[in-house]
């Protein structure tokens, strides 16, 4: 397990942690690879390989469409695709996705240190919602946001400043670890401690080295001597 942190950091013991969902506790992109390949198959279009839609799983309908759909796209009634994908992939939440390997480790952790942790996602708040029923380990969680909850969503550091505060934790004592360049501008602008989960959905054309991150894991467990 490797842990990379900031040259110079120390990072502060935390009180709270918070969580993306898609690519940082739960593997999801096999569910949503199919939903995207129904679509398509749907319209006349190829399926894609996982090896495609892995790496933009996290930047949700859209970004699977796009990628799905390339240039056709514009000429295609996008509400309609995204209805028909989110509809498909709300019957077939849980059918592939699974917690990351250490999740079901580090979550049980957290909850003997007596360490609230919460889930901050861009995910429809129903679509999220229903995952954390339907899997296990996810009884802990003290708060959920979605993309849908609040008025503003990541990369805006609101929705982190809203799960810090229902959980009675100051801000600067949360750690937010993610996938995605949003979920550490949200967490470095919230004045987080930002973790970048390397195991995550980033694609080979991502930068995470420039993403400005406290810390770099991974693996969870990587996590669990930081205290």
């Amino acid at each position: 397990m490797l842990i990379s942190v900031k040259t110079g950091q120390v990072l502060r013991p935390a009180k709270a942690v918070l969580f993306d969902l898609d690519g940082t506790l739960v593997d999801t992109a096999d569910d949503l690879g199919a939903a995207l390949n129904h679509v398509l198959v749907k319209y006349g279009f190829a399926p894609v390989a996982a090896q495609q839609y892995r790496p933009v799983a996290s930047h949700g309908a859209k970004g699977l469409l796009e990628l799905g759909f390339a240039d056709a796209l514009h000429d295609l009634p996008f509400t309609q695709l995204r209805n028909e994908l989110l509809a498909y992939y709300q019957q077939h939440l849980t059918v592939h996705s699974q917690l990351f390997g250490g999740a079901d480790q580090f979550l049980p952790l957290l909850n003997a240190r007596k360490i609230p942790w919460g889930i901050v996602t861009n995910k429809p708040y129903k679509l999220a919602a229903a995952m954390l029923r339907q899997m296990r380990g996810m009884e802990q969680c003290q708060i959920l946001l979605g993309g849908d909850s609040l008025h503003q969503r990541k990369p805006s550091p609101v929705p982190l400043w809203v799960a810090a505060h229902k959980m009675g934790v100051p801000a600067a004592d949360c750690w937010y670890i993610g996938d995605a360049e949003r979920d550490i501008e949200a967490a470095n602008r919230a004045g987080m401690t930002s973790i970048i989960a390397d195991y995550g959905f980033i694609a080979d054309t991502d930068t995470p080295e420039l993403w400005g991150a406290d810390c770099r894991v991974d693996h969870l467990l990587a996590l669990s001597d930081l205290r």
